[in-house]
């Protein structure tokens, strides 16, 4: 038996000598494996630079289209500005990125200076695709890729600001658009009224210019706007924390305060509407009570500015309405956020907010110049709780359905693929995930 079990273990220790040998072939596969993927991806992917000057929106708008992209085998990154102001938020972005100044400057030298630097990354990347984002970080961007004879440069359009001006800041801003449309093989636009705007002024022809699916920069994602998180249970917790009673009517504003969006008319309008002395409240993200003394000059009765604050969901919780009385927008996030809160939603019937709000369905659009129109509103959504309940309900539901991130997301992959097949640049890696990201969708441009 002694010599039976000696045998039994020398056949075991060869096993496990076998076994290793085969875990070390394996391990070898394995690295081979890795090189061929290596040199794969080396030869497919098509390289992407995503390019925007500000890094809060590069964070909250580009870090999702820059990982799409990647997880599709494109070779992307992310171009922003280094402001010190904001550190945090940069070192929150986890995708491949790189800082080049794109804002634009008047002062000549430092423009020449910008495009030169900017050119130089371009050359050191080299790139099949810059895709550049907002108007006034786009014009260096563009022409530095023009000159550098980039494939294809992509102007996505944010907003048209010339719409919320008068004058030579008119004509100033609708030469900037005229310029990047220019610099552009392919444009792109946020909202389907702003895309019309650009048509209707001779921006772009007839067939020019896209809009993926029913618009926005890239959806918005349904995880972090759970409606646990805006139920009455978080409403009365937010509201103890604002000090805020629990039976007050609170109207929304998310903006900063300067007269385009409309602040100085909400703020009238509110004065006008007398719903503050019925215990009523206007909460403000983004501006001060300094910024609202500021505007007014005095104290304005039931309006509470929070500043600038981290916890946007705790806002919405607080919130039974939002507003936004702008005088140009391109789609207003404040909206699509308020929407995936289940907030019925105030706004003026301009390009931009026309298509973030559906008129008596999600809520209420009333004209850009009527200031009764604006006040009746507020006094409408603050004295019918069903018909805040009711148009909630729709524009979440409206989110779901048009705006979610990955829908959005896929439509930029489609479009993406139409890129690389009408300008010939080879990237068979990306085609084929993109293909079996979209072969189950219906996805169109509209």
């Amino acid at each position: 038996q002694g010599t039976r079990n000696k045998e039994q273990g020398t056949r075991n220790k060869e096993q496990g000598t076998r076994n290793k040998e085969q875990g070390t072939r394996n391990k070898e596969q394995g690295t081979r494996n890795k090189e061929q993927g290596t040199l794969h991806e080396g030869r497919n992917s098509c390289k992407v630079i995503q390019s925007i000057h500000f890094p809060v929106s590069a964070k909250s708008f580009i870090e999702p289209i820059v990982n799409k992209l990647n997880n599709y085998q494109f070779d992307a990154q992310l171009w922003m500005e280094k402001r010190e102001g904001h550190l945090d938020t940069i070192q929150s972005i986890k995708v491949p990125k790189r800082f080049v100044n794109s804002d634009l400057t008047f002062n000549p030298l430092k423009f020449i200076a910008r495009v030169q630097a900017y050119r130089m990354a371009l050359r050191k990347a080299r790139p099949e695709i810059v895709h550049t984002h907002q108007t006034r970080s786009s014009l260096i961007p563009l022409l530095s890729a023009y000159l550098e004879h980039i494939p294809i440069k992509v102007y996505h359009n944010h907003g048209l600001p010339y719409l919320g001006y008068q004058g030579v800041m008119r004509w100033l801003l609708y030469s900037l658009e005229k310029i990047n449309i220019s610099l552009a093989n392919e444009v792109l636009f946020v909202s389907h009224s702003n895309l019309q705007a650009a048509r209707a002024d001779g921006l772009l022809k007839e067939n020019q210019g896209k809009v993926l699916g029913s618009g926005s920069i890239c959806g918005i994602d349904l995880q972090h706007y759970k409606l646990q998180e805006f139920d009455e249970a978080a409403q009365i917790v937010t509201r103890e924390k604002l000090e805020i009673e629990r039976n007050s009517f609170v109207l929304g504003y998310v903006g900063r305060p300067y007269r385009r969006k409309g602040f100085q008319r909400l703020l009238a309008a509110w004065q006008a509407s007398q719903l503050a002395k019925q215990g009523h409240i206007l909460l403000m993200a983004g501006c001060s009570n300094q910024d609202i003394y500021t505007a007014v000059g005095d104290d304005v009765l039931g309006v509470c500015g929070l500043g600038y604050i981290d916890n946007i969901l705790e806002f919405y919780a607080a919130c039974d309405a939002v507003v936004l009385p702008s005088d140009h927008e391109g789609f207003p996030y404040s909206m699509l956020e308020a929407a995936a809160a289940g907030k019925i939603l105030v706004g003026t019937d301009i390009s931009g907010i026309s298509c973030a709000i559906k008129h008596n369905q999600t809520g209420l659009l009333v004209p850009l110049d009527d200031a009764n129109a604006l006040t009746e509103s507020m006094i409408k959504v603050a004295s019918d709780s069903n018909l805040r309940i009711k148009l909630g309900k729709k524009a979440r539901e409206r989110v779901q359905l048009e705006f979610v991130r990955e829908l959005v997301l896929d439509e930029l992959l489609v479009f993406y693929e139409s890129l690389l097949k009408k300008y010939s640049i080879a990237s068979s890696a990306a085609q084929t995930n993109i293909l079996q990201s979209s072969s189950n969708k219906d996805i169109v441009f509209k």
